[in-house]
């Protein structure tokens, strides 16, 4: 008879690109492992009636058994798979809550694998940093009594990059049970004067540096529970005004000012401080070759000129001017795929070049098999949304 623990640490050591799990870290995946198990066992137990469950329940009391069965579990339930901790994906995990600010199914494949521990110390920070953050890690702000930083661990778990955005995935693990009562971890950073810089409010509200450029976040991180231990955001950095280097660019990341926040339904959220700084450094290289440059018709209809159409794993960019529409006409973007799915949009930024104004747009990726598109202008002030303009854009496969 095989000795369980001896297996498990056996399995725990072969080689591999990971980190090894640690002893906790094993522990709360093989709980979790037979809790979800169990839940698949009772709802499909008339399936799979006389097909071996029996035997299954007897082995599944082992921890070794739990090891040996994640290797199968993406066969028979992915979405159980994706959502484990330790082993889950953060981009497919974030992408099937509710809101993701630009959604798309292709950032695992394309994302590379990260395993990146934030420092957590005053000393980590920049000589430029605001010295309002040194004071919040006193814990003064927020509400509740503060809770201490060395039980928890950042870890930068994946990178994503096109010519577009930087997106990053990371983890919030704590050892213990300090955020189990949490729904979420965001951040509550202190106002800052008319004098504070760019770099100091880039600092504060979850932005990176880039080569020592600073680039803000699109929204303020948050991080969404994934159990009781285990926390995971995305961020996501659009690059259209990063003038630098897209090579080997040195990234530095801090995170402070953290609150564990409880939805009470009714009034504001309660808000826990969590005392920490936490700073990132990594280096990332922005894969050009991910970008599909779409063709189409060029000209103008009703004064709208459709410039260009980018798709990514990550995201689609159509950027087009509007000239100075008459009757109170406000002309409004539309992106379909060739089945007729709607490319929902996230973010616009809007400039002016001599009367006309240029907008580019940011929407949900396209299908990576998607070799044709509709965009689409319609006349938002109006009911029946009348049509504008029309190209039919064609992306190389």
């Amino acid at each position: 008879m095989y000795k369980d623990h001896d297996l498990m640490e056996q399995l725990n050591d072969l080689s591999s690109a990971d980190m090894p799990l640690t002893g906790t870290e094993l522990s709360r995946l093989t709980k979790t492992v037979l809790k979800q198990v169990g839940r698949e066992q009772k709802r499909k137990k008339s399936r799979h009636a006389g097909r071996g469950w029996p035997v299954w329940s007897r082995v599944l009391t082992s921890g070794a058994a739990c090891v040996l069965l994640l290797a199968g579990v993406n066969g028979f339930n992915p979405a159980l798979a994706e959502s484990l901790p330790v082993l889950g994906d953060v981009f497919a995990y974030i992408n099937r809550l509710d809101k993701a600010q630009l959604q798309s199914g292709q950032l695992d494949e394309y994302a590379r694998q990260a395993q990146v521990q934030a420092q957590n110390a005053p000393e980590s920070l920049p000589e430029d940093a605001p010295k309002v953050m040194a004071a919040q890690q006193d814990g003064d702000a927020g509400t509740g009594d503060a809770l201490h930083p060395e039980n928890y661990t950042l870890t930068l778990r994946q990178i994503y990059c096109d010519e577009l955005y930087l997106r990053v995935g990371l983890v919030l693990t704590a050892e213990d049970d300090s955020l189990a009562g949490f729904d979420a971890v965001t951040i509550d950073p202190p106002l800052l004067d008319e004098t504070a810089t760019e770099a100091e409010a880039n600092a504060l509200y979850g932005g990176v540096t880039l080569n020592g450029q600073p680039v803000s976040c699109d929204m303020l991180p948050r991080f969404s529970k994934q159990d009781d231990h285990t926390f995971v955001c995305e961020l996501d950095y659009d690059l259209a005004g990063y003038t630098g280097n897209t090579q080997d660019m040195q990234a530095e990341i801090t995170l402070s000012d953290l609150v564990g926040v409880v939805y009470s339904g009714e009034g504001e959220p309660q808000q826990t401080p969590l005392n920490g700084i936490y700073a990132l450094s990594f280096t990332v290289s922005a894969n050009e070759t991910l970008t599909r440059m779409g063709t189409f018709s060029a000209g103008s209809q009703n004064g709208i000129t459709l410039q260009s159409v980018a798709a990514t794993p990550g995201e689609t960019c159509v950027t087009y001017s509007v000239a100075p529409q008459e009757n109170g006409v406000s002309p409004a973007l539309q992106v379909f795929t060739a089945d007729g799915a709607s490319l929902e949009p996230a973010k616009e930024l809007r400039t002016e070049e001599g009367g006309t104004s240029v907008f580019r747009a940011y929407l949900d990726a396209a299908p990576e098999d998607a070799a044709e598109l509709t965009v689409r202008f319609v006349d938002k002030n109006r009911e029946d949304l009348p049509l504008l303009a029309e190209w039919t854009v064609t992306l190389p496969r």
